[in-house]
C-alpha cells in the first residue's frame, strides 16, 4: 500500500516531468524562431532524437510507470549535460556543437539564452527529483512496506 509520502513524490516526479516537457518545448521554440537551418544538421538530428527521449520519459512519469525515476535521472542530467555541451560551452567541434559563445549566429537573442538555461535547469530539477524518488524506494521503511504487501500480511 503506498503511503502519502509515496503518493507525493509521485506527484513530485509528474510535476517535474512536465515542467522538464515545457523548459523542453520552450527552447524547440527558439530553434522555430531561429529557423531550421541556424544550426547544423547533427544538432537538429540529435534534438528529435532526444525529443523522443523526452516524450518516453514524461509519458512513463505521467502514467506512474515504476522505471520512471530511472528514465527521469537519465534524460534529465543527460539532457542538460548535452545542452551545456552544445550552447554554453566555446566551440570544440562545430559540426556538433550550436554555440551561443563562439560560433557566429543569426538570431540568438535573450530569448535563446533563456530557453536554453530554461532546459538545462528544468532537465536537472527532473533528474534531482529522479534521484529522490530512487533513494526514497530503496530506504529501510519502503523495503519493510514493500516486503509486508509481497508476504500479503500488508492493510
Amino acid at each position: 500500500m503506498a503511503t502519502q509520502d509515496d503518493r507525493w513524490r509521485t506527484r513530485k516526479l509528474r510535476l517535474a516531468a512536465v515542467t522538464f516537457a515545457i523548459g523542453f518545448g520552450i527552447h524547440g521554440l527558439d530553434h522555430l524562431r531561429r529557423g531550421m537551418d541556424a544550426s547544423p544538421r547533427s544538432i537538429m538530428i540529435g534534438g528529435t532524437v532526444q525529443a523522443a527521449f523526452v516524450a518516453v520519459a514524461v509519458l512513463m512519469a505521467v502514467t506512474h510507470r515504476y522505471r520512471a525515476p530511472e528514465a527521469a535521472v537519465g534524460i534529465g542530467f543527460g539532457s542538460a549535460a548535452v545542452f551545456v555541451y552544445a550552447h554554453l560551452l566555446p566551440t570544440f567541434w562545430a559540426d556538433y556543437q550550436d554555440s551561443y559563445i563562439s560560433l557566429p549566429h543569426t538570431g540568438v537573442t535573450w530569448f535563446s539564452w533563456l530557453s536554453a538555461i530554461t532546459e538545462i535547469g528544468t532537465g536537472l530539477v527532473y533528474g534531482f527529483v529522479g534521484v529522490g524518488v530512487l533513494r526514497a524506494r530503496r530506504s529501510p521503511s519502503a523495503l519493510a512496506r514493500f516486503a509486508a504487501s509481497s508476504s500479503g500480511t500488508a492493510r
